[in-house]
């Protein structure tokens, strides 16, 4: 864990309080984060923090997604299994990065790729020429474990950080953008996410997120049941809109859908 990136924490106790290291080190492998504001402290090791509260006990396919062989198998087997269940015929790796990337457009501070799993997009995006800092979210410690190993071999310099969503655990208007690759449908509480993305994001900052339509209502009661969340377009762009966020735009190739959306400001108007 970098520097660049403690100093970007903000205490999910709190949610006052910047974070800080012990001893201030250009990188950060094991030792506390402490809040100055509540005096809590987080854990760090090889590199990565735990900022997740309390241990809650993970249900449906989120339950699978924190085992590790999952996580040691999740490229290769995994994901390309659940994509084509949840999305027929899925893109493939190179045109599912190149649309990301191309809706991220010229991020003007760090990205979060939030429910990052293994890191596959977050090691693509630290290794092109030039890119901001590169920070993975996932709750899961198994697929965080794996991602550190995972940039490790690709020579991608990628922070990962153990956190849940929802709550996200920076500093108002510090990022250039976030991304959910294939990571939208896990969060129940979209309402409470669009507005934390909001307010990390800085002025011009982007929001781009993929997801996968509502199926029928007798598959759809199955999909919750599991810990998914579809929704249609008209949800998101409504859920974007009131938080405060402008320029919604998505890419649809049914079931999948592709989103994009900015946080407002003085030269992007609403």
């Amino acid at each position: 864990m970098r520097h660049a990136l403690v100093q970007l924490l903000r205490c999910p106790r709190c949610r006052r309080g910047a974070l800080r290291a012990e001893a201030p080190a250009p990188v950060l492998m094991f030792g506390p984060l402490r809040c100055p504001e509540c005096r809590a402290s987080y854990p760090v090791a090889e590199g990565v923090a735990d900022l997740v509260l309390e241990h809650a006990t993970a249900g449906g396919l989120q339950r699978g997604l924190e085992s590790r062989w999952v996580a040691r198998s999740y490229e290769r087997y995994v994901r390309p299994a659940l994509q084509r269940a949840l999305l027929r015929r899925p893109l493939d790796t190179d045109s599912e990065y190149l649309l990301y990337r191309s809706l991220l457009g010229t991020p003007e501070g760090p990205v979060l790729d939030l429910g990052c799993g293994t890191g596959l997009v977050a090691r693509r995006l630290a290794r092109e020429p030039a890119f901001p800092l590169v920070v993975g979210q996932d709750v899961s410690p198994a697929m965080l474990e794996e991602g550190v190993a995972q940039a490790r071999e690709a020579g991608a310099t990628v922070d990962f950080l153990r956190a849940q969503a929802p709550a996200l655990p920076f500093q108002d208007g510090t990022l250039g953008a976030v991304l959910m690759a294939d990571s939208l449908h896990y969060l129940e509480d979209l309402g409470r996410l669009m507005l934390e993305v909001a307010r990390v994001l800085r002025p011009g900052g982007r929001w781009v997120a993929s997801t996968y339509a509502p199926p029928g209502s007798a598959s759809g009661v199955l999909h919750r049941r599991v810990g998914l969340h579809p929704r249609g377009e008209a949800t998101l762009r409504a859920a974007a809109s009131a938080a405060g966020l402008v320029r919604f735009e998505r890419v649809a190739l049914p079931p999948l859908l592709v989103l994009k959306a900015e946080k407002g400001s003085a030269e992007v108007p609403r």
